[in-house]
């Protein structure tokens, strides 16, 4: 195994296998993980992230074979997609991805979740400043999205796309007070079919009820047929420009910074375990054994 400056320099060169093992090596937090961490850590992330998300069945991945097409002729672009289950499975993702990398110039990497809540893999914040550090300017992250619950997505992108498809009926009631109402643009695939027409009419009145908290972007596509792709992709490429207007980074870092911490704490559940006995057995108090708990990890 080469050392790591070796793995950055050559990753940095656009060596793809070296890639892979940087962000291996972020998944599994194996040697080299704090060196590596700090070094991409000291330098600012400016890499403009756009997280896709929406029910199973509904294209996400063809929409970003599509979108991948439009973006990777102006951007160093990469795509993230995450698994539910292992990204080794040889399943619909795995097919997806290898499609990806032999139709553009796009560094594509699938993530399994392992087990993690809100449909997103911990090491994903990571990844995606590893990402920047090493020079790509576009990533496109691709959420499990099994439900109105997955909206962790929110707290590592810059903008949402919610991405749905005609005849699901009540299951667009059934994720509008989660999902939908994350998303920056909402977008109609599959729009060639004929019950498209009676979707359309369903979604853009779900999303211009008055009292909406959120302005949504509207577009009809079709992955197939390629319609509404390159107007979608101009869309997100101009909200880009907005970005700096009112931004909310800050805040959108500081919460993903929080989850990524408690769910550091919550993998050494051992400590935590141990000083949760000797609450139950009145030797300590809560406050006192949370103060514990951190002096432990501290000092490991």
């Amino acid at each position: 195994m080469p050392k790591l400056s070796e793995l950055v320099t050559s990753a940095e060169g656009g060596n793809r296998r070296d890639i892979g093992r940087l962000i291996s090596i972020i998944e599994n937090r194996s040697h080299g993980y704090s060196s590596l961490l700090k070094m991409i850590k000291k330098r600012k992330s400016s890499i403009f992230v756009v997280g896709i998300t929406g029910p199973p069945g509904v294209g996400k991945s063809s929409l970003i074979s599509k979108l991948a097409v439009e973006f990777s002729r102006k951007e160093r672009l990469a795509v993230i997609m995450i698994d539910a289950t292992s990204p080794y499975s040889g399943g619909s993702l795995l097919g997806n991805r290898l499609r990806l990398e032999s139709t553009v110039n796009t560094y594509v990497r699938s993530m399994a979740t392992r087990g993690s809540t809100g449909g997103l893999n911990l090491a994903l914040g990571d990844s995606i400043d590893l990402l920047s550090y090493l020079g790509f300017t576009m990533v496109l992250v691709e959420s499990v999205g099994t439900g109105q619950d997955e909206t962790d997505i929110l707290h590592y992108s810059d903008r949402i796309v919610m991405v749905l498809s005609p005849g699901m009926g009540d299951q667009v009631q059934a994720i509008k007070a989660g999902q939908m109402e994350i998303g920056d643009f909402v977008v109609l695939n599959k729009g060639d079919k004929p019950e498209a027409i009676i979707a359309e009419k369903e979604l853009l009145e779900t999303i211009s009820i008055p009292d909406s908290s959120k302005k949504h972007s509207f577009v009809k596509v079709s992955a197939l047929t390629g319609e509404g792709i390159k107007e979608l992709a101009d869309m997100i490429i101009s909200s880009r420009m907005e970005k700096k207007l009112g931004d909310t980074s800050l805040n959108r870092e500081k919460e993903r910074l929080m989850r990524e911490l408690f769910a550091i704490l919550k993998s050494n559940d051992e400590v935590v375990e141990r000083y949760a006995k000797d609450v139950v057995k009145g030797k300590l108090t809560r406050d006192e054994a949370a103060g514990m708990i951190l002096k432990d990890l501290r000092e490991r």
